[in-house]
């Protein structure tokens, strides 16, 4: 989660812009004007200190291009940013749906109706089974149950949303995960934190059916999309974070080359007096 994939981040770029362009215009826009404002701040504080100021004639010429090269910074890194914020807002607009979307491709509508519900704790009970290798009291992980039946229930259904096929395809297992969690912790009293044995899987599988399917559904699916958020902001903020440190750097440029450019000067002049001394 903490590295890029650039590939899949362009494809959801190009996924909103042709679902959401206005809001991408919107943040464009928001963050255009907020960089027409500090490039005007930044060439009236290079004026103030006169850091766009040399003897020399040519140098003198030359430096005050740093102005029209700081709006074109500004512009170039301002749309970046728009573009971003502008998939963010909208990709969280957005993270219900396709939250819902993975839960009930994902899930074999697990909670549908009370046939629904017997086959899915069959299924559990089989893949538990099979885990606790004829040894009913060996703790299984919840981690490994969800794997199983991600393995041979994933492609039973495909959700209809590009995006939300993307986020199962990536992140199947712990989306299987969580929602096996969720359904064991939706009975009351019970705390399943990474284990159980077949024994204790076969006492809660009766207070299974017994359980709400509309409260079990909507808690799973905000946990779902808890995931979704958490991951899309995770890489959010690794793009931003990309993106100032490069402005940052660029924007350092004009000053970085003024401090060289007054030592340069201090030691011409120091140079010059020994050596005229030295005459």
């Amino acid at each position: 989660m903490q590295n890029i994939d650039w590939e899949i981040i362009y494809s959801i770029v190009v996924y909103v812009l042709k679902n959401y362009p206005f809001k991408i215009i919107l943040y464009s826009s928001i963050s255009l004007v907020i960089s027409f404002v500090i490039s005007i701040m930044t060439t009236l504080l290079l004026r103030k200190y006169k850091l766009i100021s040399r003897e020399q004639k040519y140098y003198n010429w030359l430096v005050k291009l740093y102005i029209p090269l700081i709006f074109i910074v500004n512009i170039i890194f301002s749309i970046k940013i728009g573009l971003f914020w502008g998939v963010y807002e909208a990709l969280k607009k957005d993270s219900y749906s396709v939250s819902e979307q993975v839960y009930y491709s994902g899930s074999q509508y697990i909670f549908k109706d009370e046939k629904s519900k017997a086959v899915f704790i069959a299924d559990l009970k089989s893949i538990v089974s099979e885990l606790s290798r004829n040894n009913k009291n060996i703790k299984v992980e919840i981690v490994d149950i969800a794997k199983i039946y991600e393995t041979k229930y994933k492609l039973v259904n495909r959700p209809k949303n590009w995006l939300a096929s993307l986020f199962a395809d990536h992140y199947g297992d712990r989306i299987h995960t969580l929602v096996l969690y969720g359904i064991l912790n939706s009975i009351p009293h019970v705390d399943i934190s990474g284990n159980l044995s077949y024994n204790e899987f076969d006492q809660l599988s009766g207070k299974l059916l017994e359980l709400n399917p509309e409260n079990v559904e909507k808690s799973i699916i905000e946990k779902i999309q808890n995931l979704f958020l958490m991951i899309l902001k995770s890489q959010f903020r690794l793009i931003i974070k990309g993106i100032f440190i490069i402005w940052g750097l660029l924007m350092l440029v004009p000053w970085l080359e003024f401090g060289i450019y007054k030592y340069m000067m201090r030691r011409n002049l120091k140079n010059q007096k020994i050596n005229s001394e030295k005459q």
